[in-house]
């Protein structure tokens, strides 16, 4: 008789509900970029080039409370309502602070936008971009504490059913917004800022609405927590914050060396950045999946079936990762005249979208053997690949040859999606080798193998 845990089953059964919440996320990008588009190529560079500010903020934001997942994961399994109390006293501190570091780095931000930015005009729309969507940063951070709270405890209704909030109303209030319906006046750009503030609260009510049974079983009120407690939990996620936030930098880093090849490289540059991470959430999502079940059964020891869970995860990316370059190599052209009128923007995209193809299977790669080394507690080597293969590989050489056409006849946008693409793959190699020998190597400890 078989007695082994049904492996990818409990992997497909945690990635779907959090394929949806992360597609939901991530379509808010392209939704501010479809309509920006649709509006005037300047707004969609404008949100474009604010997004690859406002967005490494809140992941960074995210990362550093990610750290209370598996915490809440722990204390829920063990039924300790007054662990998972203390714990979110914890995360509503570090979110206070969080949410006011954040709201002063993107105004600050916003005030730089006209001397970092060359085209006065984007910039301008950028700074306003920039000014509103600030205000959305303390709902959001709320919201994902509240968010990791229910991922914690295995509650993923919640968080669907919210996450299909966000995405339907901020694509009402963005065509409302931007375009000026309703009588309301036409925002452009500026409009996709105000839809997310507007959003991220409502989203955060609804949140909190669907998690208060839960919330008040923990009879949270008015309890204190020690500062040392709140900023050593702040530390835990700090790596992995870091990691993300690097990864997500130099992303932002490679539109502004777009942005020196002229506005319109900028406008397909960005949607093609938002094409790929829509694709890349389904990664995310079995990543995110990945780590639970390799922490779970590490927790139990029961290294073996940490090393199957590990290892069907990858299974799954590999096949996403190429079925997605099929799908894309095949359609991924028809898509571009759906973000912009202008011709030569077009032309542009499509020649972008080989290159997401391209890179589909190594990013999913990639992602989910990082999500396996978090489960492991190796939160150092993702840090440490991420800085290597980004800052010390792409970064430099695509500012060398795509910006200053080193090497190359002519600089241009292709030559850095190209040295993205080898840098990922490079990526995917390092850490599928290193995710690959850590869940050997705990197979093969005594005290983990014997308990």
């Amino acid at each position: 008789m078989n007695n082994k845990p049904p492996i990818y089953k409990e992997i497909i059964k945690l990635s779907l509900p959090l394929m949806f919440i992360q597609i939901c996320q991530a379509s808010l990008g392209l939704v501010d970029t479809l309509l920006a588009g649709q509006y005037h190529y300047k707004d969609l560079a404008a949100v474009g080039l604010a997004s690859n500010i406002w967005t490494p903020i809140a992941i960074l934001i995210t990362g550093i409370m990610y750290a209370l997942v598996p915490k809440f994961s722990s204390a829920d399994a063990k039924q300790d309502n007054e662990a998972c109390a203390k714990l979110l006293a914890l995360g509503k501190r570090n979110a206070t602070v969080l949410s006011v570091l954040g709201f002063l780095a993107l105004q600050l931000f916003a005030f730089s936008a006209p001397y970092i930015i060359s085209d006065q005009e984007v910039a301008k729309i950028s700074q306003h971009y920039l000014h509103a969507v600030a205000f959305a940063v303390p709902g959001l951070t709320y919201m994902i504490l509240y968010r990791f709270f229910n991922e914690g405890r295995g509650d993923m209704l919640p968080i669907a059913l919210t996450g299909a909030l966000l995405l339907v109303l901020n694509s009402v209030l963005n065509f409302v917004l931007v375009n000026g319906h309703l009588g309301l006046p036409a925002l452009g750009g500026l409009g996709c800022g105000v839809a997310t503030a507007i959003t991220t609260y409502c989203a955060l009510f609804c949140l909190f609405a669907l998690s208060r049974k839960s919330l008040k079983s923990l009879n949270n009120n008015n309890r204190s927590v020690e500062s040392s407690e709140a900023r050593n939990l702040m530390l835990e996620g700090l790596p992995i914050g870091i990691a993300l936030i690097l990864e997500v930098l130099a992303l932002t880093a490679l539109a502004f060396f777009a942005s020196v090849l002229g506005t319109k490289v900028v406008a397909a540059h960005q949607v093609a950045i938002n094409v790929a991470m829509v694709v890349f959430m389904i990664p995310v999502a079995i990543s995110s999946a990945a780590t639970i079940q390799v922490s779970k059964y590490r927790g139990m020891s029961l290294p073996f079936e940490s090393k199957r869970s590990g290892i069907a995860a990858l299974t799954m990316a590999t096949l996403y990762g190429g079925i997605m370059t099929v799908l894309i190599l095949v359609f991924g052209k028809q898509i571009a005249p759906w973000f912009s009128e202008d011709p030569e923007v077009i032309a542009l995209i499509s020649s972008l979208i080989i290159f997401i193809a391209m890179f589909q299977l190594v990013d999913a790669i990639q992602m989910v053997a990082a999500g396996i080394l978090r489960g492991l507690e190796e939160f150092v080597r993702p840090l440490v690949t991420v800085l290597f293969v980004y800052w010390i590989v792409i970064i430099p050489i695509s500012y060398a040859i795509g910006v200053k056409g080193w090497l190359v006849d002519q600089p241009d946008i292709e030559h850095i999606w190209l040295l993205l693409t080898c840098g990922l793959t490079f990526a995917a190699l390092l850490l599928g080798t290193q995710s690959y020998l850590q869940l050997t190597k705990n197979v093969h400890k005594p005290e983990l193998a014997n308990a």
